[in-house]
């Protein structure tokens, strides 16, 4: 399990480094985000970093999705077993290769609804809106 959220980590890392040179202009940004509301037919996300203003974010299909660390997650959260079909969509993808939005978007959903967290790497560029969503993947409260 360890292994697995190592390899995780690395990967996402991976992701941050090349989107920061794919998106010329633009810088990549990671935040915690508490969610707010998703938009399954435009992909937008809602979500409010700490001390922030709202922050608006696209999900798409160039959106990777990280696996959530789940021992972070405490009981009786409602996101936890949000976080953990997320795994699990998570595993599938990478066993398969086929990209799933629409199920992630389904996710991302619930998770707006429970007003879960989510870590979400961003591009920012100071003048789009919303802001592309490099990386993205639940977080405990």
């Amino acid at each position: 399990m360890r292994i697995r959220m190592l390899f995780s980590g690395l990967a996402a890392s991976a992701v941050m480094l090349v989107a920061g040179t794919a998106f010329s202009g633009g810088n990549a940004a990671t935040t915690d985000n508490t969610l707010v509301d998703f938009n399954q037919k435009t992909g937008e996300l809602w979500g409010f970093p700490p001390g922030q203003v709202m922050q608006v974010y696209l999900h798409d299909h160039h959106s990777h999705h990280a696996l959530a660390d789940l021992t972070r997650f405490l009981p009786p959260d409602p996101c936890l077993p949000i976080a953990e079909v997320w795994n699990e969509l998570v595993a599938t993808e990478r066993g398969n290769g086929i990209r799933n939005v629409i199920v992630f978007g389904a996710l991302l959903d619930l998770m707006a609804r429970f007003q879960c967290r989510a870590t979400v790497t961003s591009v920012t560029d100071g003048a789009s809106s919303p802001q592309p969503i490099v990386v993205i993947a639940p977080a405990a409260r």
